[in-house]
C-alpha cells in the first residue's frame, strides 16, 4: 500500500513538473515574439493629453488655447513630422525630448501639479524606439493638408516616419488644465 501510494506520488509530481515546464516555454515564446514586433516598430503610445486656456493680461486681446501631448514613440524608424488635427485646424508640433514624466496628480476637482516631466532635449537630435516626446502645437505658417488626410475627423495626432506614410494617432481624452491669467 505504501509503496503503490509512494509510485502513484511521483507519478503525480513528475506529470505537475512537466506541466509547470511547458507553460514556461508558452510565455517565453510569446514573450519573444511581442518584443520582437516591439523592435521592429510600432504605434506611439499616448500618455497625457492636455488642453490650458491663457487669457491675455488685456481684455481686447483675448485668449488662447494650448495643447501639450505626451507620447512614448514606439518605432524604430525616426519621426519626420507631427501634426496636430484639432476641431478647427491643421497645425505642426514641435518636439521635445522629455525625462522624469510621471502621470498628473489630480484630486477629486482639479489639477494640483504643473508640469509632470522636465524638458531633456539639447535641440537638433535624432530620436529613437523609446524616447518620451512631448508634442506641442504651434501656430501660423502655411502647411496644407495632404491628400490622404481626411479633413472631417478631430482630435487625431498625424505622424510621419522617415520616408513612410502618414499615420494616425486618434485621442480620445483631453485633460483641462486649470486656466492661467496673465498680468
Amino acid at each position: 500500500m505504501y509503496r503503490m501510494s509512494r509510485n502513484l506520488l511521483t507519478i503525480c509530481f513528475v506529470a505537475m513538473t512537466c506541466v509547470c515546464v511547458s507553460a514556461c516555454a508558452q510565455s517565453k515564446k510569446s514573450a519573444t515574439t511581442r518584443n520582437a514586433v516591439a523592435k521592429k516598430g510600432g504605434t506611439p503610445i499616448l500618455l497625457q493629453a492636455t488642453t490650458q486656456t491663457i487669457h491675455a493680461g488685456r481684455e481686447e486681446s483675448g485668449s488662447t488655447t494650448e495643447y501639450r501631448f505626451v507620447i512614448v514613440w514606439k518605432s524604430s524608424k525616426e519621426p519626420s513630422a507631427f501634426f496636430w488635427m484639432g476641431e478647427q485646424s491643421w497645425q505642426p508640433c514641435d518636439v521635445t525630448r522629455i525625462k522624469n514624466f510621471k502621470p498628473l496628480a489630480t484630486n477629486k476637482k482639479e489639477i494640483t501639479e504643473g508640469l509632470n516631466y522636465e524638458n531633456n532635449d539639447p535641440g537638433n537630435i535624432a530620436y529613437h524606439a523609446g524616447d518620451t516626446l512631448e508634442l506641442y502645437p504651434t501656430t501660423g505658417g502655411k502647411h496644407p493638408i495632404p491628400n490622404e488626410i481626411p479633413r472631417d475627423k478631430s482630435n487625431i495626432i498625424y505622424y510621419k516616419e522617415v520616408n513612410g506614410k502618414w499615420m494616425a494617432l486618434p485621442v480620445n481624452k483631453i485633460t483641462k488644465l486649470p486656466s492661467i491669467a496673465m498680468p
